[in-house]
């Protein structure tokens, strides 16, 4: 995927089709080369990179399931987020088989 798809923010990062990566490792290996090429005080670098790809694979199990599809279809990992939704990512992410 292009590292034109991430619009990155000091507060969020924007992942545009992001239900197009699958796997895990796809997904880290994506949010690092973001990483790499923005300054660090962007959102994406000051969040734990597991948090980030919980919340995208929980986005990517909602997508697969036709749930939302047009607000799963892109993820925002945004910096600040609630301790209640990141436990919520976190179980999803675990029944996202689709890797």
């Amino acid at each position: 995927m292009d590292l034109s798809n991430a619009i990155t923010t000091p507060e969020n990062t924007h992942i545009v089709d992001s239900c197009l990566v699958i796997s895990k490792p796809a997904m880290r290996d994506y949010l690092t080369q973001v990483r790499a090429s923005v300054s660090p005080e962007m959102a994406v670098c000051k969040r734990d990179l597991e948090s980030q790809v919980h919340e995208w694979r929980a986005h990517n199990f909602f997508y697969k399931l036709h749930v939302f599809r047009s607000r799963t279809h892109d993820v925002d990992l945004e910096l600040k987020q609630p301790w209640y939704r990141e436990l919520f990512c976190r179980a999803v992410s675990f029944f996202y088989f689709w890797d």
